[in-house]
């Protein structure tokens, strides 16, 4: 595999939905609170690109062998242990340019089948950067879901959904992009027809006759929010591209809090075995002391100021993957690149942080953290390095060569590479070719 990899544009040459028409569907919606349909939001190209990309994405979850990422397959109505998986999935390969036909006829012959895929934007940077380029304007106008965005991948000519009538998670409003070939039929009820009930205790036939229908065929968007009772209807082959936008409850906040303020302890001083107590009114605070030793900020902070510091880098790894929960495979986990081995590769190369997509950054001398796709990279400060990140925020084609200039001046330029080095690898930026270098 090659170190330096090159893309020759770094976001779709199709046009984005505009704001106009995502202030449509939003009045179509009543501001995303009703579901609705429009039609013909998707070309043909857009369709086809996205549509090879997830074929691309399952070609690796094959070569990895693993359902560890959400990759659900059914037959008949009946979800597929890793049996089956490895034995009739993995071992065939989508190939390179496939846009599903060929390999779900190989894979599945003529038998009802279901594929639930998760988070293919932390595979596929083209369908991250093709997400975001189609819904920038919408998240400009509405802001960013407090627990950002994922996307789910539904597969198959499954008849109804195997899931059954279901409500979604809590505060999950969906947007689906439809890629066909086959349409697909939502089926939605209000949610007082299951006022108290198990939805399993009504029969489909029974509530069927009681559900507003939402058909929607190639290229269009169905928007659904998260309250609503519904299954979905596939008879033919088709694929669906669905957004979630997790803006769950202050609940679900706060464990995600605690969760990524658990990570700031370092695993060595949490592995011992906790003494026993004798006596209630002599506990041994010292295992408290041990415990918040590791990290500073535990001690230095109250509990608000650290959960609110907390906070704010979440939030900072999250705008700057431009609300994608999940932070994409670096290029040390795709490629041979090692960012160690070949910073020095990054001299004289054009680069650009693809659009809408930005870098955000947070001084604390001496250091600075810079947030990149979600990622976080700390290095020693100097002003220069926010100058560099400004530059690469205009989203513009620049050279590494003109855009060190300053910092060589009082870092050596191998700092400076190794800086971009990292940001590389945590595909913080492309590499972009030159037509006027063979």
């Amino acid at each position: 595999m090659a170190t330096i990899i090159l893309q020759e544009t770094s976001t779709t040459t199709e046009q984005p939905i505009d704001l106009a028409t995502w202030q449509k569907i939003l009045e179509k919606t009543n501001n995303f609170k009703l579901p609705g349909v429009e039609q013909g939001i998707l070309s043909a190209q857009q369709v086809l690109d996205f549509k090879t990309s997830i074929m691309d994405v399952i070609r690796f979850i094959c070569t990895q062998q693993t359902d560890e990422y959400g990759f659900r397959v059914y037959l008949d109505g009946k979800k597929m242990g890793s049996d089956y998986l490895k034995s009739s999935v993995y071992p065939n390969l989508p190939a390179v340019g496939d846009d599903g036909s060929t390999w779900t006829k190989d894979v599945f012959q003529e038998n009802k089948f279901g594929i639930i895929l998760n988070s293919s934007e932390k595979f596929s940077m083209k369908i991250a950067d093709q997400l975001s380029a189609l819904m920038h304007p919408l998240l400009d106008t509405l802001g960013i879901p407090s627990s950002g965005m994922h996307s789910t991948v539904f597969i198959g000519n499954y008849g109804f959904t195997p899931l059954g009538i279901h409500q979604d998670h809590y505060g999950a409003n969906v947007i689906h992009f439809h890629l066909g070939p086959g349409e697909k039929i939502m089926y939605t009820w209000d949610a007082s027809l299951f006022e108290g009930l198990d939805p399993a205790d009504k029969t489909l036939e029974e509530v069927l006759p009681k559900a507003k229908e939402f058909p929607f065929g190639t290229g269009d968007l169905y928007f659904m929010p998260w309250d609503q009772y519904h299954i979905g209807r596939t008879d033919e082959i088709s694929t669906g591209l669905t957004v979630w936008f997790d803006n769950h409850s202050n609940k679900a906040l706060l464990e995600t809090l605690i969760s990524a303020v658990k990570l700031q302890f370092p695993n060595d001083q949490l592995t011992d075995i906790t003494p026993l107590e004798k006596d209630i009114h002599q506990l041994n605070f010292s295992i408290i002391d041990k415990i918040v030793s590791g990290n500073p900020r535990a001690t230095e902070l109250s509990f608000k100021d650290l959960l609110k510091q907390t906070f704010s880098e979440f939030k900072l790894a999250l705008f700057s993957n431009r609300g994608w929960r999940a932070i994409p495979m670096t290029m040390e986990e795709i490629s041979s690149f090692k960012v160690d081995d070949h910073y020095n590769e990054l001299n004289d190369k054009n680069i650009q942080v693809p659009f809408p997509y930005q870098l955000y950054y947070n001084v604390n001398e001496p250091e600075i953290t810079v947030y990149a796709r979600g990622a976080k990279i700390t290095i020693k400060h100097h002003p220069y390095i926010e100058e560099i990140i400004a530059e690469l925020n205009s989203n513009q084609v620049i050279n590494t060569d003109i855009l060190l200039e300053k910092l060589t001046t009082v870092w050596p330029k191998e700092a400076g590479l190794y800086f971009l080095a990292m940001l590389y690898n945590k595909r913080g930026f492309y590499i972009i070719s030159d037509p006027s270098k063979p």
